[in-house]
C-alpha cells in the first residue's frame, strides 16, 4: 500500500456519519457565536474609543477643508444603531482568527496532508492580507476619498455627514479592500489545485482589468477618484497573483512596472491633497501664537521658519496678541482669544475673536469665512470682529463684498457693516415685560 492509499484509508476511517458532521458544525458555529458575543460586549464598553479611531480619517479630511469634524445624527435611535453596527463589525474583525480556526477544525478531518499544508499557509497569510487591505483603506483611500468628495461640492454648501452613513461607509470600504487583498492567494490556490492555470490568468488580463474597475465602482462611492484608488491595488494584486502562480522574469519586470506606476499614482494623490492649495509661507511672526496642523492634535508655538500646509489652525491665548504676514501679501494682526484656520492660502476661516487684515493688491481674491457669512476682497485694510451674535466688518481702506444668506452687500471704504444670521439679537425679557404691562393696562380700563 503506497502513502497516498494509506492516507486515504486514514481519512475513510476518520469519516463521521452525517449526524456527527452536523453536531461538529453546530459546535464550531456555537463557539464562534459565543466569541463574537463576548467581544461585542467588550467593544460596547469601549465604543467611544473605537469610534474615535474610526473617525480619524473623517477628522483629517474635514480639518484640511476647514469644516467641522463632528458627525451628526438625524434621529434619536440612529446613534444607538450606529454603535451596534460599529461594535458588531469590530467584534467580527477581532475574532476573525478564531472563526477561521473553528472553520479549520471542522474541515481538516477530511483533507489530505498536502491540502492541509496549503490551508495552514493560506489562513494566516489570508488574515495578514485582510488586515493590509483594511489599513490601506483606513490610511489612504478613505481620507483622500472623503476630501475629494467634499471638496468638489464647492463654496456655499455645508455637508451633513451622519454617524450611521460614515460607519457604514468606512466598514464597507475596509472590508471590501480586505477581501480584495485576498486575490493573489485565491489565484495561487486555484492554480495549485489545477482549476485554472497561470496562462489562463495571463490570457484573461485585459478582461480582468475591466472586471476590476466594475467591482471598484460597485464597492466605492460613485466618483472616479476612489474608484481608481481601489482599482489600482487590485490590478497590482492581480499581477502579483500571476507572478506567484507562475514566476517568470517577464512577470517580475511587469510587476515592477505596475508597482512603480502605483507608487507614482499614490504620490501624485498625496501631493494633490496636501500641496495643490499651496504652502503658506510666513515671512514674519511677532508675539505668542500657536499652530495646530490638520494631522496633529497638539498645539505648538509658531515661528517664521514654519512651512505650513493648508488646514493649519492658529490661535492666541488670553491676553496674548500676535501678528504675521504671508509671502503672498496677506498681513494679519490677531487679538487675544482669537482662532482662525487657513483652508488654503486664499481662504481663511475666522472662528472666533478679532483680526486686522492688511492686503496689498493680491493676485487672487481672499475669502474670509465667519460664522455669519463670507467676506471677499483683494486689496485694502479691514477689521473683522466676531461677537456672540454677529460679525462686524470695518473697511479702513479699500472695499469688500459681504455675502450672507444668499444676499450680497458692498462694504465701502470708511464704512462698517454688521453681518448677523437670523435677524438682530434683542432683549426678550423687555419685550415680555412690555406686553404684560399693556395687557394689565387694558384689563384695568375694562
Amino acid at each position: 500500500m503506497d502513502i497516498k492509499e494509506e492516507e486515504h484509508k486514514k481519512i475513510e476511517d476518520a469519516r463521521m456519519p452525517l449526524g456527527s458532521h452536523l453536531e461538529e458544525l453546530r459546535r464550531r458555529v456555537f463557539y464562534s457565536i459565543i466569541a463574537i458575543i463576548f467581544c461585542f460586549i467588550l467593544c460596547w464598553v469601549f465604543k467611544l474609543h473605537i469610534l474615535d479611531i474610526v473617525k480619524r480619517p473623517h477628522g483629517i479630511a474635514m480639518h484640511k477643508l476647514g469644516l467641522s469634524t463632528e458627525l451628526q445624527v438625524l434621529s434619536y435611535q440612529e446613534g444607538f444603531y450606529a454603535y451596534m453596527k460599529l461594535c458588531f463589525i469590530s467584534a467580527i474583525f477581532l475574532m476573525y482568527p478564531l472563526i477561521i480556526y473553528q472553520a479549520w477544525r471542522f474541515v481538516s478531518a477530511g483533507l489530505y496532508m498536502k491540502e492541509k499544508r496549503y490551508i495552514l499557509v493560506f489562513f494566516p497569510v489570508s488574515y495578514i492580507a485582510f488586515v493590509m487591505g483594511g489599513l490601506f483603506g483606513y490610511y489612504l483611500l478613505i481620507p483622500f476619498g472623503l476630501q475629494f468628495l467634499i471638496s468638489i461640492l464647492g463654496p456655499g454648501i455645508q455637508p451633513i455627514i451622519t454617524m450611521q452613513q460614515y460607519v457604514s461607509f468606512v466598514f464597507l470600504l475596509t472590508v471590501a479592500l480586505g477581501l480584495v487583498f485576498q486575490l493573489p492567494l485565491i489565484m495561487l490556490l486555484l492554480s495549485k489545485i489545477g482549476f485554472v492555470s497561470a496562462d489562463n490568468f495571463i490570457k484573461w488580463r485585459k478582461y480582468s482589468i475591466l472586471v476590476i474597475f466594475i467591482i471598484a465602482a460597485i464597492v466605492t462611492p460613485p466618483d472616479p477618484f476612489t474608484q481608481t484608488m481601489t482599482a489600482a491595488p487590485m490590478i497590482l494584486l492581480y499581477e502579483l497573483g500571476i507572478l506567484v502562480a507562475k514566476p517568470t522574469k517577464k512577470g517580475f519586470i511587469l510587476l515592477g512596472m505596475v508597482v512603480g506606476l502605483g507608487i507614482v499614482a499614490i504620490a501624485a494623490a498625496y501631493f494633490y491633497f496636501t500641496h495643490t492649495r499651496g504652502m503658506i509661507d510666513l515671512s514674519r511672526v511677532y508675539g505668542n501664537m500657536q499652530l495646530q496642523k490638520a494631522e496633529d492634535q497638539n498645539w505648538k508655538k509658531v515661528s517664521s521658519v514654519d512651512r505650513l500646509h493648508s488646514g493649519v489652525a492658529l490661535k492666541t491665548g488670553d491676553g496674548e496678541k500676535s501678528s504675521f504676514s504671508t509671502k503672498n501679501g496677506i498681513g494679519v494682526n490677531m487679538d487675544s482669544n482669537t482662532e482662525m484656520c487657513f483652508i488654503d492660502p486664499w481662504k481663511i476661516n475666522l472662528q472666533k475673536g478679532q483680526m486686522f487684515l492688511s492686503l496689498t493688491n493680491l493676485k487672487k481674491n481672499l475669502e474670509i469665512l465667519t460664522p455669519n457669512g463670507k467676506i471677499v476682497t483683494n486689496n485694502g485694510i479691514f477689521n473683522v470682529r466676531i461677537t456672540d451674535y454677529a460679525t462686524i466688518v470695518t473697511a479702513v481702506k479699500g472695499e469688500a463684498t459681504l455675502m450672507l444668506e444668499g444676499e450680497t452687500k458692498k462694504l465701502l471704504e470708511g464704512r462698517q457693516r454688521k453681518m448677523a444670521a437670523g435677524g438682530e439679537p434683542v432683549d426678550i425679557h423687555s419685550v415680555i415685560d412690555w406686553s404684560e404691562g399693556v395687557i394689565t393696562d387694558v384689563q384695568g380700563k375694562e
